[in-house]
């Protein structure tokens, strides 16, 4: 169901980039759900889009949710992020509320908990990484499956409805070889904005284009570049001038005589 007034989010909207799409211009959009799906298991590949979305709010003073359903969080992968953006590292980290479930049931508790942690903290961003991963538990029958699927995607809705949120759910493709067709269509069907990413080229020339459905408007993925290779460099070699040279003691060589 579309918004009728959407606001974007800090004012930024989805254009194309010559070199590809930068990571301000394709901003969620508060009280609407961001679909993102991509390659790899559970959507890995976007789950850096959405890292970027969230140290820029993070740098900015605000509080994130970051409910993680595929137990792959790595709060350091944040730090490089901030760090670029010249923003204090431990005070960002302290707005990020991180919760991560083990089981489909343990995710369904840290949504059901997600109304009343926003009330508290007014959060205008949730992220929930992984939202089919705990799907395909070989102790989750298909009927159970659905039923918690729809349960999920109705306290995501009033999060967007009631407290305008921007709430970005992160999946594998529909054609992923872990994924379940359906399960994707349903949420699609729900989702207000979609970005689809598939990977372009091969090995070391592999990048992520991204499509953005409504509009169109399609982009490699071009952040800031960080290359955490060359973040800690060594100090080149300190050559200290000596004015005079220390002294040299000549060793006498004493000659056997036969």
């Amino acid at each position: 169901m579309e918004t009728n007034t959407p606001e974007p989010w800090r004012g930024f909207a989805l254009t194309q980039h010559r070199q590809g799409i930068d990571p301000t211009h394709v901003q969620p959009i508060q009280g609407q759900i961001y679909h993102l799906c991509g390659p790899g298991r559970s959507g890995k590949s976007m789950r850096t889009v959405s890292e970027h979305w969230v140290a820029c709010a993070l740098a900015r003073g605000e509080v994130v949710h970051w409910v993680d359903g595929a137990c792959r969080i790595d709060p350091a992968r944040f730090i490089p992020l901030l760090e670029f953006l010249e923003a204090d590292v431990e005070a960002c980290l302290a707005r990020l509320y991180l919760s991560r479930g083990f089981t489909l049931h343990q995710l369904d508790r840290q949504l059901e908990r997600l109304p009343d942690e926003l009330a508290i903290t007014r959060s205008p961003m949730v992220v929930v990484d992984g939202l089919l991963a705990m799907h395909n538990d070989d102790a989750i029958s298909p009927l159970e499956s659905r039923t918690l699927l729809r349960r999920h995607v109705h306290i995501l809705r009033e999060l967007v409805h009631q407290r305008q949120t921007a709430v970005v759910a992160i999946t594998g493709r529909a054609d992923g070889p872990h994924t379940n067709t359906r399960h994707i269509e349903y949420i699609q069907r729900h989702a207000q904005n979609h970005l689809e990413g598939r990977w372009q080229g091969r090995r070391r020339h592999r990048r992520l284009h991204l499509r953005h459905r409504r509009t169109g408007i399609s982009g490699h993925w071009s952040p800031f570049h960080i290359d955490p290779q060359t973040r800690f460099q060594f100090p080149p070699p300190q050559v200290i001038p000596q004015n005079h040279l220390p002294p040299v003691d000549i060793l006498p060589l004493h000659h056997r005589h036969p």
